[in-house]
C-alpha cells in the first residue's frame, strides 16, 4: 500500500515537472520565492551538509547554498524527472556543491547523524507516514542539527471564505487544469484541506524527538514555517 502511494506521488510530480517552476511562481504570485528566502535564514550559516527532502527542482537547496557558503547539499526526491531538472539548474548555481539522489523520505539513503540541517518544502503532506518521515529527519541530523520546513497546513474552516482561501480552493485547480495536469492541482487543494494543522505537526515533531519545535504562519496563513532542533 505504501509503495503504491509512493509510486502514485512520483508519477504525478513527474508529469508536472516541466511546468512545475512556472506554475509555482504563477499560482503563488512569486511568494514561493520569498518563503524560501525567509526560511533559509533559520539555517545555521556554518552548516556543512544540508539534506533537502522532496527537493523537486532544487530551488530550496539553491536558496540554502546562498545562506551557507561552505555547505554541500544532497537533494532527495522520488521523482526522477524533477531531479533531472534540478541537476540541469544546478549547472547555473553551484554544480560541485549539489548531489541529487532518487530516494524515499521514509528510508533516506543516508547514514545516521550525517547532516547539519534538513530542508523540506511542501513535501511533508505527501509522506505516506509523516511520523516515520520525521523520525528519519531526526536520525540523519547531528545533535543540535536543525530542520527547516515549509508546508501548507489545514487552516481554520473560516479561512476558506477569505479571498486567499477562495483563490486556493477554486482558482488553483482551475488554472492547473488549463496549464498542466488537472489531477495534481486538484490534489494540492484537497491535501491542504485534509492535512494536519500546524499545531499537530509541531506536536508530532516533538514526539519524533525534536527537542524544540515551533511554527510560524506566513502570508496570512497560506504557508507555515516549521523549525526544529534535534
Amino acid at each position: 500500500m505504501l509503495q503504491r502511494q509512493r509510486d502514485a506521488i512520483a508519477q504525478m510530480f513527474g508529469a508536472i515537472a516541466p511546468r512545475y517552476d512556472f506554475l509555482n511562481h504563477l499560482l503563488s504570485l512569486g511568494t514561493d520565492v520569498r518563503w524560501r528566502q525567509f526560511a533559509v535564514r533559520w539555517l545555521p550559516a556554518a552548516a556543512r551538509l544540508i539534506v533537502d527532502i522532496g527537493t523537486g527542482t532544487g530551488d530550496f537547496a539553491f536558496a540554502a547554498l546562498s545562506r551557507c557558503p561552505q555547505a554541500q547539499v544532497i537533494g532527495v526526491d522520488v521523482s526522477l524527472p524533477m531531479l533531472r531538472i534540478a541537476r540541469h539548474k544546478a549547472a547555473r548555481h553551484a554544480p560541485h556543491r549539489c548531489t541529487w539522489v532518487l530516494g524515499d523520505a521514509l528510508q533516506l539513503p543516508l547514514p545516521d547523524q550525517c547532516a547539519d540541517a534538513i530542508l523540506c518544502a511542501f513535501a511533508l503532506r505527501n509522506f505516506s507516514d509523516i511520523d516515520q518521515g520525521l523520525r528519519e529527519m531526526v536520525r540523519v541530523l547531528v545533535p543540535g542539527g536543525v530542520a527547516v520546513m515549509l508546508e501548507f497546513c489545514r487552516p481554520p474552516t473560516s479561512w476558506w471564505r477569505t479571498p486567499i482561501g477562495v483563490f486556493v480552493r477554486y482558482a488553483v485547480p482551475l488554472m492547473g487544469r488549463w496549464l498542466s495536469q488537472p489531477l495534481a492541482y486538484a490534489y494540492l487543494t484537497a491535501s491542504i484541506s485534509t492535512f494536519a494543522s500546524a499545531e499537530e505537526i509541531a506536536e508530532r515533531m516533538q514526539r519524533a524527538q525534536f527537542r524544540a519545535a515551533f511554527w510560524l504562519p506566513l502570508t496570512f496563513g497560506v504557508a507555515t514555517l516549521f523549525w526544529g532542533v534535534r
